[in-house]
């Protein structure tokens, strides 16, 4: 959670300075590498996900030595991989810098030479995803947390420094952020292997195979996942303007403080599933999932709905710009229903994988990218930006009750309907309700953009009082934190 809470507000923080040293179409090339690297996790093939659960079932039934092989294989593989990503964006920059991204104020060299340097960032960094699936399968989150925040904290300033003393550039940016990147490899790699331990196992291409089933399925979920997920940003990256790219990513910026939540909760819940599963104890693994479904829907909830109603206010107050925020405002309200919607779903996810049923997952992940396809493209032709939000939105409407009803048909039946109507629509009602009548008193009563900040505050707070209020007793609820304190206490209902 610390790790996912830094992370945000180091680019909240930072994107001020990137804004103006850089100006707003040099960041819409930043927006335009975060999708870049969104979409070419495609080429990771389910293979971080895959280590996670085999170092986990590994440490469960003491087969740390044939975990470690893998991990150590697929370091070659992801070295392999880096090097055609390096390839692949080279040879297409000029393409993208000519005919892709519309600059107004950028010249075509400066946004091909920017996009060369993102392959490179993007190699640099490309092998993180494995060694921190090896981390958070040894239950080892705080190792890889603390780096990712020491990571991004010294980066934001190191680039800072770089862009308001020494070359103010789009491409001295980049060339700041693919060094910390490989910074961060390295040293992921050592806690990696020192938690994993059986430093002599050997490499093994064939045992590949073993996970290949699995991998192969995580790699069509993946890839079907990130399509569906970034292809409003794609289509959009064509249709509109550099600058209304760049609202746009700012609007997703801030969505994605979402992520202090759903992050911490799969990379906590895959693992942990995924033990329970191996060890048939069907009764803890019932009650884990209702009650931090519970916990999670009610937080989730109250932070979303913050974003919806106090964007504005928000934007003006991070900018100074009101005009940037009015563009702003609405595209991040239904981005950030579509994402809440998107979180709750963490939990059937987990579980999917956790059973071993990632073929359940590709199938949802396949039938919702044929519906994104056509109203993504039908959307942002008609209505620009805030087209591609409204169809993020109804997509996971979809993905909500489309997903809940085959994973309790499916994968374990306490995931299905009755879980949707008592562990997410209570939290969810509860939240909105404040939210709402603290949007509307500040609109009606016209208060400052910090009053509205506050009582969208106020609003927040008061709705996860009244969510943890409806969905647990008093009794529970204190059972429930001292287990999150670490007490001890029977597992049961």
């Amino acid at each position: 959670m610390a790790n996912s809470t830094v992370v945000v507000l180091v680019s909240l923080i930072a994107l001020p300075f990137y804004v103006r040293f850089l100006g707003m179409e040099a960041y819409g090339l930043i927006g335009f590498y975060a999708t870049l690297q969104t979409v070419l996790l495609a080429l990771d093939l389910g293979l971080a996900p895959t280590v996670s659960r085999e170092i986990a079932h590994g440490a469960e039934t003491g087969q740390q030595r044939r975990s470690a092989s893998l991990l150590r294989t697929l370091g070659v593989v992801y070295v392999s991989v880096a090097v055609v990503i390096v390839a692949l964006i080279a040879l297409i920059a000029p393409w993208i810098g000519a005919d892709w991204l519309h600059a107004k104020t950028l010249s075509e060299s400066t946004v091909t030479q920017a996009v060369t340097l993102m392959g490179v960032n993007l190699a640099c960094r490309w092998p993180i995803s494995l060694y921190q699936g090896a981390l958070i399968g040894a239950h080892r989150l705080a190792h890889s947390a603390a780096t990712s925040m020491a990571t991004n904290i010294c980066a934001a300033i190191t680039t800072i420094a770089v862009l308001a003393w020494g070359a103010r550039s789009i491409q001295a940016f980049f060339v700041v952020q693919a060094a910390f990147g490989l910074l961060q490899v390295l040293v992921l790699r050592g806690l990696a292997w020192r938690a994993v331990g059986e430093f002599g196992a050997p490499y093994d291409f064939g045992d590949l195979r073993r996970v290949w089933h699995f991998s192969a399925w995580m790699g069509g979920v993946v890839i079907a996942g990130l399509l569906v997920s970034q292809f409003d940003k794609v289509v959009l990256s064509r249709v509109v303007t550099l600058e209304s790219f760049a609202h746009y990513m700012l609007a997703a910026l801030l969505v994605s403080g979402l992520q202090v939540l759903t992050t911490p909760a799969f990379n906590t819940l895959f693992p942990k599933f995924s033990a329970l599963i191996a060890k048939g104890d069907r009764s803890s693994l019932e009650y884990l999932y209702i009650t931090a479904s519970r916990l999670f829907s009610t937080s989730l909830f109250a932070l979303a709905f913050a974003v919806v109603f106090q964007t504005e206010p928000m934007v003006t107050i991070w900018l100074g710009d009101a005009k940037v925020a009015a563009d702003v405002a609405p595209l991040a309200a239904w981005l950030a229903v579509g994402s809440a919607l998107n979180g709750i779903m963490v939990f059937p996810y987990c579980l999917q994988l956790a059973a071993g049923k990632p073929k359940l997952a590709f199938l949802i992940a396949a039938g919702l990218l044929v519906i994104t396809v056509p109203m993504v493209i039908a959307l942002a032709i008609k209505y620009g930006a805030i087209g591609g939000a409204v169809s993020w939105a109804i997509l996971n409407a979809l993905y909500l009750f489309i997903g809940t009803w085959l994973t309790g048909r499916e994968v374990m039946g306490f995931a299905g309907w009755l879980w949707l109507k008592r562990s997410v629509s209570i939290p969810l009602i509860a939240t909105f309700a404040p939210a709402l009548l603290g949007a509307w008193v500040c609109r009606t009563l016209a208060v400052a953009p910090w009053m509205s900040l506050g009582c969208g505050v106020i609003a927040a707070s008061t709705g996860i009082v009244l969510g943890f209020a409806g969905s647990f007793s008093s009794g529970e609820l204190r059972r429930v934190v001292d287990m999150a304190i670490g007490r001890r206490t029977p597992v049961g209902r």
